[in-house]
């Protein structure tokens, strides 16, 4: 049975040198496993240690001392395999093709899932840690993850932790993909963490894909009804305008409603639209420079009509799925809302979580703040005081993301179901008043021909 030398990470992090005996390189993985052991990665030490034993019997056949032969003969013989070998080898085949600068870009959440279930399932299958970080980093297409990924790998490499190397890229993984990261580390679970890691991201992208698709369609219906609106202002209006100058009689209120509007676009006004996203993004960026306007703003969108209450159940499901699946994998309850409080976004909420966090810190539980919370309905303080009282604080909060995940896909779908007619009425009445102040005239004029 051959014999490998590994490395592997215990419970505290630390790195462990040994060598075992087993079938494979998984059955090691496995033996590994059940001393709370995390394999990095391994080598076998018969494909290592044949040829450097051969050598010296054949030169003491030869009636020479071990390792002395003439200098040419030296540099025609092949090189021993060894470890140095198979290291000089390693490092030279994991950068070759790699930009030497971190690449300009960006990782999306969908290619993180993708990264993080390989990671998972190669580390299941037996593959050594080290090992299925270098496969990944050479297939993936994305530049800036692969980049990203070999620079882990240098630093696990290098003796840190797989959570402090990722720690060293908060551009791409978050705090909580770190904390679960190194909760698995600690428990011995990194297969099962990652798997959960990638739940938790694909529950995420799903939830921000339902919000999206269902904004496109009334954002492209008011982009089209700016455009009708504002073309026929800028040039159908005018030409009819021409003509009732012309006439030199008195036109009904909405014909000059409709002029003085035509006007106003003509002089300029066509930009009003562009004006307003740009005061949007304008807000963005004070938002995040500017710490009291962004207490303000944050508090103001939470009771925007129609939006308010899609965006607060959106934010408390995100916070509420982040706590149950840092506490279910282990994750002091304090860190836990520390990590959480951090993927929230909204300085409104953010100040419930301080709350509760030092509620906690004072062992009055979560459910007390949550009860006085205007923004948390009541049935998650209904739900979370259970848990307490059970001990099912993980499961509940997990049951009660699950449950709010289908709340906000069906605000949504209301939100949707609203805006569609809404938007329809609007651009009836926008082109119906405008029909009307073109023809009140025309009718006038045709009457006075008769």
């Amino acid at each position: 049975m051959p014999r490998f030398s590994y490395i592997a990470s215990n419970a505290k992090g630390e790195s462990i040198r040994g060598s075992l005996e087993a079938a494979n390189k998984g059955e090691l993985s496995k033996q590994l496993g059940s001393q709370g052991l995390f394999m990095m990665s391994c080598k076998a030490e018969d494909t290592l240690a044949a040829p450097a034993m051969a050598t010296p019997r054949a030169a003491k056949s030869s009636g020479a001392s071990s390792w002395s032969m003439p200098s040419k003969a030296r540099s025609a013989a092949p090189a021993t395999p060894s470890v140095n070998r198979w290291w000089e080898s390693f490092t030279q085949n994991k950068t070759e093709g790699f930009p030497t600068r971190k690449p300009r870009g960006k990782v999306s959440i969908k290619e993180l899932v993708v990264l993080t279930r390989q990671l998972s399932i190669s580390i299941n299958a037996g593959m050594s840690f080290v090992d299925a970080l270098q496969s990944m980093s050479q297939n993936n297409k994305n530049l800036l993850l692969a980049y990203t990924i070999r620079q882990v790998l240098d630093d696990v490499l290098a003796g840190k932790k797989f959570s402090e190397a990722l720690s060293q890229h908060p551009d791409i993984f978050e705090t909580f993909y770190v904390s679960m990261a190194a909760a698995g580390e600690a428990g011995g679970f990194m297969p099962e963490a990652l798997n959960r890691i990638a739940e938790f991201l694909e529950k995420e992208m799903e939830l921000r894909g339902k919000i999206k698709s269902a904004m496109v369609y009334p954002v492209v219906i008011a982009c089209v009804a700016t455009v009708v609106v504002t073309g026929m202002m800028l040039y159908i209006v005018p030409t009819f305008v021409k003509v009732f100058k012309e006439m030199n009689a008195p036109l009904p209120a909405p014909t000059q409603i409709l002029i003085h509007v035509s006007d106003f676009m003509r002089r300029g006004g066509f930009m009003t639209p562009l004006v307003f996203v740009a005061l949007f993004f304008f807000a963005q960026r004070i938002r995040a420079t500017h710490e009291g306007f962004r207490v303000f703003y944050d508090a103001k969108v939470l009771k925007l009509p129609l939006f308010g209450k899609i965006l607060t159940l959106e934010i408390i499901t995100r916070f509420i799925r982040t706590l149950a699946s840092l506490a279910d994998n282990g994750v002091a309850i304090l860190l836990s809302l520390s990590v959480a409080r951090q993927v929230v976004g909204n300085r409104t909420i953010e100040k419930v979580v301080d709350e509760i966090y030092s509620s906690v810190q004072q062992g009055n539980g979560i459910s007390p703040v949550i009860y006085r919370s205007p923004h948390f309905p009541v049935l998650v303080a209904n739900m979370v005081s259970t848990g307490e009282k059970t001990g099912t604080i993980p499961e509940v909060l997990t049951k009660m993301a699950n449950y709010y995940d289908a709340e906000v896909s069906s605000a949504v779908r209301d939100l949707l179901t609203l805006m569609e007619p809404l938007l329809i009425v609007v651009m009836a009445v926008i082109v119906g008043f405008v029909v009307a102040g073109l023809m009140m005239p025309t009718f006038e004029m045709s009457q006075l021909v008769n």
